[in-house]
């Protein structure tokens, strides 16, 4: 049994079909449309680096000063959240950010090629371009400032292409003198629409025989040493093993699994742009306000900034505000006549750990189950090799890299 079925549960339960495996897939919503709904879509490769750098925290008083900045915090759930900001501040340590660098590089760079038989299977080849991606800086400062990043990744391996003007616009011609500096990372990529891309999985994996159930699980049975079966609002369900891959919603099931891990919830917004008069060829990093910008089937689609406050607030519509603003500047003439009706607005939650590393392996109470949730703004590239990652646990092999760093018992 996979418990979740956004990118990252569908890629378990995919790579366990082709192992085999009868496979249910189980989520209290619908296929992708949880965080896989909304996210920015982009393959990207280069996210090695932890939100928390040396240099962050001193960041975040300005960043919480301005309304349009890249962060938000809901004072009534910052009691909390205490506990999760101190992991984080310990975590930006600069021996503890090499090596969660490292960790994350051997997780996504070959992301590619593990989805290629995925998306091989499930007829959804045509929804993935691999383009590459830029990162974008409206002054000198946030381009100096993105260095310290930057040759995080290149120590990493990994490709960058500093940019003329001449030359970025020539790639993108529809930007704005606002931006005077750009990054290129030719490895990255994206899919024109994540929902569908989780659907076709979903409904290849349906095609083979998976089942695929809409229902809310609520806890485990055992005999002290395996999970037999797991108890949802609708029944029970006996299973051979368990697969933990609710995202967000990970944390309660996690300690009922033996393991106590600190997981919160990053508020992420988009919104999408219908039919825009202006846009881009390639995904973007604005990095200045800190949020992706990536062309889809469904329009421009501006996603990102952080809003750290629990999944029960409700929504703060001004931060979609603050990136349209972002988005204008940047690109101008993208909505040349402001109209809600080619405006879509949508807010999700990404399963944070203070690390950056996502909980990969196994519990450390049952021996049948296992963890694949975490994984923060990097879904989407680390979805196929953890699902991978999963199959080879259940299957008894060596994984195919060293998942140590992402332990649930590192905590």
């Amino acid at each position: 049994m996979v418990i979740g079925a956004g990118i990252v549960g569908a890629c378990s339960a995919a790579y366990l079909q082709r192992d085999a495996r009868e496979v249910l897939l189980i989520d209290h919503g619908e296929p992708g449309m949880g965080a896989s709904f909304g996210n920015g879509g982009i393959f990207s490769a280069s996210s090695i680096v932890p939100v928390a750098m040396p240099g962050t925290l001193a960041k975040v008083p300005r960043w919480l000063l301005d309304p349009e900045g890249p962060l938000a915090i809901r004072w009534s759930y910052l009691p909390r959240l205490v506990p999760w900001l101190l992991r984080f501040a310990a975590a930006s340590a600069p021996a503890r950010v090499e090596a969660q660098a490292r960790a994350l590089r051997a997780l996504l760079k070959d992301s590619a090629a593990h989805y290629a038989p995925l998306l091989r299977d499930a007829g959804a080849e045509a929804l993935v371009r691999k383009q590459g991606m830029l990162y974008l800086y409206a002054s000198e400062a946030a381009w100096r400032g993105d260095a310290r990043a930057m040759d995080l990744r290149r120590r990493n391996g990994i490709l960058i292409e500093d940019l003329e003007r001449r030359t970025l616009a020539e790639r993108e011609p529809d930007l704005g003198a606002a931006v005077t500096h750009a990054r290129f990372i030719p490895d990255n990529g994206f899919t024109t629409n994540p929902l569908r891309l989780v659907q076709s999985l979903a409904q290849q994996l349906a095609a083979r025989g998976a089942r695929i159930a809409q229902e809310r699980v609520l806890g485990f049975e055992s005999n002290g040493q395996r999970i037999t079966a797991v108890r949802t609002d609708r029944g029970r369900h006996p299973a051979s093993a368990v697969v933990l891959a609710a995202g967000a919603w990970s944390k309660p099931l996690a300690a009922q699994l033996g393991d106590r891990v600190p997981l919160d919830t990053e508020r992420g917004y988009h919104v999408i742009v219908k039919a825009p008069e202006k846009t881009l060829r390639a995904p973007a990093i604005f990095v200045d306000a800190s949020f992706g910008i990536t062309p889809m089937e469904t329009g421009l689609r501006l996603a990102g900034t952080v809003e750290l406050g629990g999944l029960e607030a409700p929504a703060n519509w001004a931060r979609t505000d603050a990136m349209l603003n972002h988005g204008r500047r940047i690109l101008p003439g993208l909505l040349a006549r402001h109209d809600e009706s080619r405006l879509s607005r949508w807010l999700g939650f990404r399963p944070s750990l203070p690390d950056s590393l996502p909980v990969i392996g196994p519990s450390s109470r049952y021996r049948n189950a296992y963890y694949a949730f975490g994984h923060g703004h990097m879904g989407m590239c680390g979805a196929p090799l953890t699902g991978k990652l999963i199959s080879e646990l259940i299957a008894g092999k060596n994984p195919s890299i060293d998942i140590s760093p992402f332990s649930a018992r590192r905590f």
